[in-house]
């Protein structure tokens, strides 16, 4: 009997010490996992007015008048950092009538993460274009886009395996959300989600892929003179270059996601349309930060070492244009 119940003790003891690593290991693979949801709110809450040109092309037509961009509701004398609050940064404007609500991000997103996970496997196991503008988002405006993308990069289907976090994305006028794909043949990707009227979920093209009107590394090779568009990350140089920035302007250290070669582009602080730009800086804690631009070379070609930031579009790879119904 004693022997009966000495082994049916150490059976329970290795049964607990086998759950409780097996505990400690899923707690590390999730916390490896998430994201800082200050941080993604942060990007996503501070701008309501910059919205997109709709220039594809390498054209200096920007956005526009710049006077026509409406003050943000971020106090400028007031420091941003990512430790920064960021629902007490949003002002409501206070209107003579009342208004309907307009969306700000998707609600109750947990409860969604059928549909989101089937519009994420569709969009990830597309191997076509027509396949993949099903579950994109503005599919007529990304069509042509997705066309010179796929005629240089190959199309190659993920094999999917379930959906990671769900985050909802607070930005007036859209239903967003911050969700990660989980592969079997892949690292995980995360991407930006967008509810629509009629409950379906749309998947951001744009910035799932990084898009840019040319290759980071042709843009350094060719050093084109008209503004660019191009998705990159962003940091205040450690160390000043030798060739500086002209006077009174900001210099930023310059990567693409997918690249290790460095660019260095120069802004002018003070022009009132690198507000949203300063304003992005400034909630990324100048590291790292995810920018759309437009970049161009200011000389020659092969005369400049720095480029020049001719326009900020959208937050971080977003690009806004309208508010949804």
């Amino acid at each position: 009997m004693i022997n009966a119940v000495a082994t049916i003790l150490g059976c329970m003891a290795l049964v607990v010490m086998i759950a409780t690593v097996v505990r400690v290991v899923m707690i590390k693979l999730w916390e490896s996992a998430r994201v800082n949801p200050e941080y993604v709110q942060s990007m996503y809450d501070n701008y309501k007015d910059h919205r997109w040109s709709g220039n594809i092309k390498e054209q200096p037509s920007l956005l526009g008048d710049p006077s026509e961009i409406r003050p943000s509701a971020v106090d400028p004398t007031r420091e941003v950092t990512a430790n920064t609050p960021v629902r007490s940064q949003s002002s409501a404007l206070k209107l003579m009538a009342p208004a309907a609500p307009s969306p700000s991000a998707i609600v109750d997103i947990e409860s969604k993460r059928s549909q989101i996970e089937h519009t994420l496997r569709g969009f990830f196991e597309a191997s076509t274009t027509e396949q993949q503008l099903a579950f994109a988002r503005d599919p007529q405006r990304v069509r042509p886009l997705m066309e010179h993308y796929y005629s240089s990069h190959p199309h190659t289907p993920l094999e999917w395996k379930t959906l990671g976090w769900a985050l909802p994305v607070e930005e007036s006028g859209y239903r967003l959300g911050y969700a990660q794909a989980v592969f079997a043949n892949a690292e995980p990707v995360s991407l930006i989600i967008e509810e629509m009227v009629d409950g379906t979920f749309r998947v951001d093209w744009e910035s799932s892929v990084r898009y840019g009107e040319i290759g980071w590394e042709e843009f350094i090779k060719t050093q084109p003179s008209a503004p660019t568009l191009l998705r990159v990350i962003a940091s205040k140089p450690q160390n000043i270059p030798p060739e500086a920035a002209p006077m009174g302007s900001e210099l930023l250290e310059i990567k693409h996601p997918d690249d290790n070669d460095v660019v260095y582009a120069y802004f002018d602080r003070k022009d009132p349309k690198f507000q949203p730009l300063l304003q992005q800086l400034q909630t990324g804690n100048w590291k790292d930060v995810p920018l759309t631009l437009r970049l161009c070379f200011p000389g020659p070609t092969g005369s400049a070492k720095n480029a020049r930031i001719a326009d900020v579009e959208g937050k971080g790879w977003l690009i806004l244009h309208g508010t949804r119904s």
